[in-house]
């Protein structure tokens, strides 16, 4: 009677000596950034600044945007659309849940791929870059879809010492016989610490200005809305984009 009653006693100690359950491991969630950075040659660059073509005019850049979709590597999608805009958010192109080793290179189209390009916008999620109420103005209408680049600005071209910078240029190219594709392989992501990995990219306006192939004097060539008529300049404004983006 007396071990009964032991045991009856010893068994609540038993028990409370039973090893806790294990906590389940929260995993690590890192976030993957892509990142536009605008130089002017060597030069740093601001928006509203006032720099010097190879023509030797005056110039400066008022509106730098610009649409990026299906960006990925291979089946690994990073994002389905992104608007740069530098003057609303800065370098920053996309930011989000995501592994860097997925992305070892970077594909993609500048400009909205013809899936996307004609699909009504006002049907796209709310926090979509393609809604309508985030296109706002990069959007033409259902028919020609949206303006994949606009670069707007003002240049002097008169060579002397006064900046008066009173013609506008105005670049808008969109329509499916524009879009771009780019290829960056073999890319180094950037660890920022804090799971945060960064792949920066770098935008050369001297470049897409002066490219050696095909520059553009905006003493002559200072508009294009991708209209009839505009095509050779409509050309040489976004294959001079693609070509002045290149990894840092």
């Amino acid at each position: 009677m007396k071990k009964l009653l032991y045991l009856l006693l010893l068994s609540p100690l038993l028990w409370s000596c039973d090893p806790e359950e294990p906590k389940p491991i929260i995993p690590v969630v890192e976030t993957v950034k892509v990142s536009i950075n605008p130089t002017y040659g060597s030069q740093t660059f601001f928006m509203d600044s006032v720099y010097t073509t190879a023509e030797g005019y005056k110039v400066k850049f008022t509106e730098l945007t610009c649409y990026f979709t299906l960006l990925g590597n291979g089946t690994n999608q990073l994002i389905d659309a992104a608007l740069f805009n530098f003057r609303e958010t800065g370098s920053t192109l996309v930011s989000k849940p995501g592994n860097h080793l997925n992305f070892a290179n970077l594909t993609g189209k500048i400009g909205v791929d013809s899936s996307l390009n004609h699909l009504d916008p006002s049907a796209f999620p709310n926090d979509s870059p393609l809604n309508i109420s985030n296109a706002g103005p990069m959007h033409w209408g259902w028919n020609p879809g949206y303006i994949f680049l606009n670069f707007e600005g003002k240049v002097d071209t008169i060579v002397d010492a006064t900046n008066n910078l009173d013609l506008s240029f105005s670049f808008h190219v969109g329509t499916d016989a524009y879009l771009q594709s780019f290829n960056f392989e073999n890319v180094t992501w950037q660890d920022k610490g804090n799971n945060s990995w960064e792949l920066p990219l770098k935008l050369d306006l001297a470049s897409f200005l002066s490219n050696p192939l095909s520059p553009i004097n905006l003493k002559d060539e200072h508009l294009t809305h991708t209209g009839a008529g505009q095509e050779s300049l409509t050309q040489k404004v976004i294959q001079n984009f693609k070509n002045a983006l290149t990894l840092y």
